[in-house]
């Protein structure tokens, strides 16, 4: 990051219980310059009014997320369940969304299902272009979302930083950006400091949250400060190695509707307060990483 504060958001797959207009609130009151846009809370509304509404607030379009997200379908992720209708439906949803006139718009491959791996590879690398091509149409950029190693089973094809560069490049499509969220990649990353600093120009969203140990689930996230990631070590690589996006709230924590009714979930707070201390944790990372720098 070159800037003395960073971009904050939140992002609305991870408040979901309130509307689009509850959400504008949410991000006022807590310090969010931007909101990343599910297009499910947009659903049967005119785009325009969307986009007045957080023009009217003061606040930007951050990393939105299309109705389908993923090129390839999955049990848990919204959208077709035919391919090809999925990808023009990402392909409608990012002619859509350009007019918030957003700073990117969300994707990943999706899992294999029931097809083998190679298969399910070539059709991703295929939507991955024409999703692209769809994206320079529009005007926007895309951010490509990476996943553990240790959690394949429902969304993607591809995990680690690593393996995300080698299949935007597999792909020609190595101008895409990257989304860096930081439960997937701590501790399952190797040399993640040094990668982090390597990639940093080309990560557009950082997904902010924290990752809890032990980690009962893939929706066991918790607020940015506590949990072990090293988020002061994580925010100096990406500002050294010239990060300009935006740092977007993002935290899973199944309150039964995943499957695991956890008593200490996240998502039984109240959602202001969730935002708040996302904020919160942000910024004492933040200027945790300032002080690293000063002492150094």
């Amino acid at each position: 990051m070159t800037t003395d504060t960073p971009r904050y958001a939140i992002c609305e797959l991870a408040f979901p219980d309130t509307t689009f207009e509850e959400d504008i609130d949410i991000a006022l009151r807590s310090n969010a310059t931007g909101i990343s846009v599910d297009e499910w809370k947009t659903e049967g509304r005119d785009i325009r009014e969307v986009a007045a509404a957080l023009k009217g607030a003061g606040l930007q379009a951050a990393c939105c997320i299309p109705f389908a997200m993923s090129f390839l379908p999955g049990p848990d992720i919204k959208g077709a369940e035919n391919i090809d209708e999925r990808v023009q439906s990402i392909c409608d949803s990012i002619e859509r969304l350009a007019v918030l006139e957003p700073a990117s718009i969300l994707c990943l491959t999706g899992p294999r299902g029931e097809l083998s791996q190679e298969e399910a590879r070539r059709i991703a690398l295929d939507a991955c272009r024409t999703v692209a091509d769809a994206a320079d149409k529009a005007g926007v950029e895309l951010s490509f979302e990476t996943f553990r190693y240790a959690e394949p089973q429902n969304y993607s094809l591809v995990f680690g930083l690593e393996e995300a560069v080698g299949f935007l490049e597999e792909a020609g499509r190595p101008d895409i950006p990257l989304c860096y969220d930081i439960w997937h990649v701590w501790g399952s990353t190797p040399r993640l400091l040094e990668l982090t600093r390597e990639l940093a120009p080309r990560i557009n969203t950082v997904h902010l949250n924290d990752y809890r140990e032990p980690t009962r689930a893939w929706a066991d996230r918790v607020l940015p400060g506590d949990g072990v990631a090293d988020l002061a070590g994580i925010f100096r690589a990406l500002r050294e190695g010239g990060f300009e996006g935006w740092v977007d709230l993002e935290v899973f924590s199944d309150d039964g509707r995943f499957g695991n009714d956890f008593p200490d979930s996240v998502w039984k707070l109240p959602w202001l307060e969730q935002a708040q201390r996302g904020h919160d944790g942000l910024m004492k990372a933040w200027n945790a990483s300032l002080a690293a720098d000063a002492v150094r």
